[in-house]
C-alpha cells in the first residue's frame, strides 16, 4: 500500500485508474488483472510525470501531466493493437512493450490464458494443473508450443527494464 499514491477506481465507465509512487507494481498489477479477468484483452497504459492537483483517495480525483500522457498512450495503443504501453520511460521499455503485444496477439485465446496463469504461478504458489484440473503433460506441451523459456526470459528483461526506470 505504501507504493500506491492514490487508489484504483473505475473511470470513464470501462477503465481502471490508479496512481503509483513508482513503477515497481506495474507488472504484478497488470498480470493480476489479466489472470483475474482473463476474458478481457486489457490494455495497460503507464506514464510517469508530475501531478497538478493534491493527492486524493482514488486516482480519478487526481489530475496532472502523468494522467494526460497515460491517456495519450492508451489511445495510441488502441490504434497499434498494443496491450502494454508506456510514456516517459526509457526506449527499451517501449521496445519490450511492442514485443509483448506482438507475442500476445500471436497466441490463441487459450494460450493467452495459459500465459497469464504461468506469469503469476510463482507468486501464487499454486499449480496450474490443480486449479484448471488438467494433466501436467498438457501444460508442458502448451509451454513447449509457446516457447515458454524464451517468453520467460523476455518477460524478465521487460520487468527489469520497467524496474530500472524508477
Amino acid at each position: 500500500r505504501a507504493r500506491i499514491a492514490a487508489g484504483f477506481a473505475v473511470a470513464r465507465g470501462d477503465e481502471i485508474e490508479g496512481l503509483l509512487r513508482d513503477a515497481s507494481l506495474v507488472w504484478d498489477i497488470a498480470h493480476w488483472l489479466r489472470r483475474t479477468f482473463a476474458d478481457v484483452d486489457w490494455i495497460i497504459a503507464c506514464a510517469r510525470g508530475p501531478i497538478s492537483t493534491a493527492l486524493a483517495a482514488t486516482a480519478p480525483a487526481v489530475d496532472g501531466p502523468c494522467f494526460h500522457a497515460a491517456r495519450a498512450a492508451l489511445e495510441e495503443a488502441k490504434d497499434r493493437r498494443q496491450v502494454f504501453t508506456f510514456r516517459s520511460f526509457p526506449p527499451a521499455v517501449d521496445a519490450l512493450a511492442a514485443y509483448y503485444s506482438a507475442l500476445y496477439w500471436s497466441w490463441t485465446p487459450r494460450q493467452r490464458r495459459q500465459a497469464s496463469e504461468l506469469r503469476v504461478q510463482d507468486r501464487a504458489r499454486d499449480k496450474i494443473e490443480d486449479r484448471r484440473r488438467v494433466h501436467p503433460t498438457a501444460v508442458s506441451h502448451m509451454k513447449r508450443r509457446m516457447a515458454w523459456p524464451l517468453v520467460a526470459a523476455g518477460d524478465m528483461m521487460f520487468r527489469a527494464a520497467i524496474l530500472e526506470s524508477r
